[in-house]
């Protein structure tokens, strides 16, 4: 403030010896600067404008993952995917807990896109069968040897899952309960994807964003043909 009316009075006091003209131009111009001095004041450091079109974004993905989640059931129809029948022609057996990495590679025979997910939670294996992929895993029923089964099927009602061989796709059923000891066990939380193109990690995370928040599939790994 000090200094815009120090400038002030110079400039007049300069344009008393100069012309009538230059002397009402050389005061309205310094009148100006004092007004907008003190009108619009010294800027501030560090204060930056902020586009509310960020904050809108930032906003609307949050507000997109918070809204994500899974049907409370859904059903593959593996009569509608020979690509997966045909990796069962020849029954597979089940001789270790590397049994669907071998079923993996030989099953490269008969069908062309394969791909083995590991570190799998149940809600990813939901997510897999509401997208229409039946995950293929190693279960064991009651009194009965390990089988390589295609999960076809999930209801939250129910509290059940359908299991089926695509082979005669015979359906079988197991509680949610049931089938986690199991397939954690012996699947070791893994599970094969055969699809009628080949997917790499970036198509299932794509695929899993649809249904499960970030975290729920950030440590899956894909390896595939």
């Amino acid at each position: 403030m000090k200094r815009p009316m120090s400038f002030f009075i110079q400039t007049c006091q300069a344009s008393l010896n100069s012309s009538f003209y230059s002397t009402i131009f050389a005061c309205v111009a310094s009148l100006i600067l004092v007004l907008l001095t003190i009108n619009c004041g010294p800027a501030l450091q560090g204060e930056y404008s902020i586009p509310e079109t960020v904050n809108a974004a930032d906003q609307e993905t949050a507000t997109t993952q918070s809204n994500v989640t899974l049907p409370e059931s859904a059903t593959v129809d593996l009569e509608k995917q020979p690509y997966v029948r045909n990796a069962f022609k020849q029954r597979p057996g089940v001789t270790s807990k590397n049994a669907l990495d071998d079923f993996h590679a030989t099953s490269r025979r008969t069908v062309r896109h394969s791909a083995v997910v590991t570190n799998c939670s149940f809600d990813v294996l939901k997510a897999f069968v509401a997208k229409g992929w039946a995950p293929i895993v190693i279960v064991q029923f009651q009194g009965r040897t390990p089988e390589i089964l295609a999960l076809s099927e999930y209801n939250n009602q129910l509290n059940k899952v359908g299991l089926q061989s695509p082979a005669n796709l015979t359906k079988r059923q197991l509680t949610y309960k049931d089938f986690e000891m199991s397939w954690s066990k012996i699947s070791d939380n893994k599970c094969v994807l055969i699809t009628p193109r080949q997917i790499r990690k970036k198509d299932v995370q794509n695929v899993l964003g649809e249904y499960l928040p970030t975290e729920a599939f950030q440590q899956i790994s894909i390896r595939s043909r």
